[in-house]
C-alpha cells in the first residue's frame, strides 16, 4: 500500500474556490468530534481498531490488517489515511491550494527525513525506521522510502546532498544539530517563498510556530544549560513575538523577567503554570495544543478564499495526532485523565 502527497503533478489547475470549498466542508463534517474521542477512551486497542476500520479509516484498516495488528495497524493506518486524505485534497485544490498546501506538507519531509537519519545512527532496522515514516511531503514517498533502504547514515546524506534544498547538510555533524539546521531550513525557505505576504493569516501561523518552537528550546536550555554554540542552534529567526535577540535576552534572564517578558505574549499563562513542574512534558504539551488550537481559529474563512482548506488541513492532522495520543496512551498503561488532558478538541 502507497500514497504520498508529493509535488510529482506536472500541472495544477486554476482552484475553483467555491467548489473546493463545498468539497471541504463535506470533508470537515466527517471529522471525529469530541464525544468520539471521549468512546476512543474508554475502549481496549482492538476496539479501537475495530471503530475505525467501521468509519473513515476502513479502506487503510482493512489493507493493513493482514500485516499489522493492535497499536501498530492505528499507526499505519492514520498515517496512510492522512496521506490519502491530503493527497486527495491536493488533486482537487487546484494551483493556489497547492501553493500554501506543500508550504505545511514540506514539513513532513523534515519529519521523514530525521526519522530515516536517526534510524541509521541507531542502527535501526529498515522495520523499525518504516514504522516512524507518514507518507506525506513534497518529495515524493518513494524517494524516503528509498532512503530507507540506504546501507548507511553517511550514504543517506550523500543522497541527500545531490538535492538542492540539502546541499548544506554535514555528515560529520552530530544527528541532533542536523535536526536544528533541517527545521531552520524549513522556516527560512516558507518565509522566503511568501516574503510577499509578511500580514497574512497563513505567515501569522508560521511564525506563532516559531515561536513555540524556540519557547521550548529556550525552556530546554534554562533547565539544563546551554553554550553559545547550543544557543546558535537552537533559535530561529522570524517568531511573532520574539526574534533571536529577544530570544537571547529571555534565555540569560533570572525566573521572575522571563516570566514577565512572556506574560506580554498569549502563551505566558501557558508557562507559567507548568514553569515548576519536574519536566517540560506538559508545558510543551500545552504549548502544541496552543498552536493547533490557534491554527483552527486563524484558519475559519469564507467559500472564496484559501483558509477553510489550510482549517481543514489542520483540522485533519489534530485527529490523526489524537488518535495517535489514545493508542500509544492505552497500550502504555497511561490513566485516561492524562492522556484525555493531551486532546486537542
Amino acid at each position: 500500500m502507497g500514497s504520498s502527497v508529493s509535488i510529482s503533478s506536472p500541472y495544477f489547475e486554476e482552484t475553483n474556490y467555491s467548489y473546493l470549498n463545498t468539497r471541504v466542508r463535506a470533508m470537515q463534517s466527517k471529522l471525529y468530534k469530541e464525544n468520539t474521542y471521549f468512546k476512543l477512551l474508554n475502549m481496549e486497542i482492538s476496539q479501537i481498531a475495530r471503530f475505525l476500520g467501521e468509519g473513515n479509516y476502513k479502506y487503510e484498516i482493512e489493507s493493513l490488517s493482514g500485516n499489522y495488528k493492535g497499536v501498530e495497524l492505528i499507526e499505519y493506518s492514520i498515517n496512510y489515511n492522512l496521506g490519502n486524505t491530503y493527497n486527495k485534497l491536493i488533486k482537487m485544490g487546484g494551483k493556489a491550494a497547492s501553493k500554501y498546501a506543500f508550504a505545511i506538507f514540506s514539513k513532513w519531509d523534515i519529519h521523514n527525513i530525521i526519522a530515516v537519519l536517526r534510524g541509521k545512527y541507531s542502527n535501526s532496522s529498515e522495520y523499525e525506521i518504516e514504522k516512524t515514516l507518514i507518507p506525506i511531503g513534497e518529495m515524493p514517498f518513494n524517494f524516503i522510502q528509498s532512503l530507507v533502504k540506504t546501507s548507511t547514515y553517511g550514504e543517506v546524506i550523500k543522497k541527500l546532498k545531490k538535492i538542492e534544498r540539502f546541499e548544506f547538510i554535514d555528515e560529520n555533524k552530530e544527528i541532533a544539530d542536523l535536526e536544528s539546521e533541517l527545521f531552520k531550513e524549513y522556516y527560512k525557505n516558507i518565509l522566503e517563498k511568501f516574503r510577499n505576504e509578511k500580514k497574512s493569516i497563513f505567515i501569522k501561523f508560521i511564525k506563532t510556530e516559531i515561536d513555540i518552537t524556540n519557547i521550548k528550546n529556550i525552556l530546554r536550555m534554562k533547565r539544563y544549560g546551554f553554550g553559545i554554540e547550543e544557543e546558535k542552534k537552537n533559535t530561529i529567526e522570524g517568531g511573532l513575538f520574539f526574534n533571536v535577540k529577544e530570544l537571547s535576552s529571555l534565555l540569560r534572564s533570572n525566573e521572575e523577567d522571563f516570566l514577565k517578558k512572556v506574560k506580554m505574549t498569549p502563551y505566558g499563562s501557558i508557562i507559567e503554570k507548568h514553569l515548576h513542574e519536574t519536566t517540560l512534558f506538559y508545558l510543551e504539551e500545552y504549548l502544541e495544543k496552543y498552536l493547533m488550537k490557534c491554527a483552527k481559529e486563524y484558519f475559519i474563512g469564507d467559500s472564496f478564499n484559501i483558509m477553510p482548506v489550510l482549517h481543514y488541513i489542520i483540522s485533519k492532522k489534530i485527529e490523526v495526532d489524537n488518535l495517535r495520543k489514545i493508542s500509544r496512551g492505552k497500550a502504555s498503561n497511561l490513566e485516561k485523565k492524562i492522556i484525555e488532558n493531551s486532546l486537542v478538541i
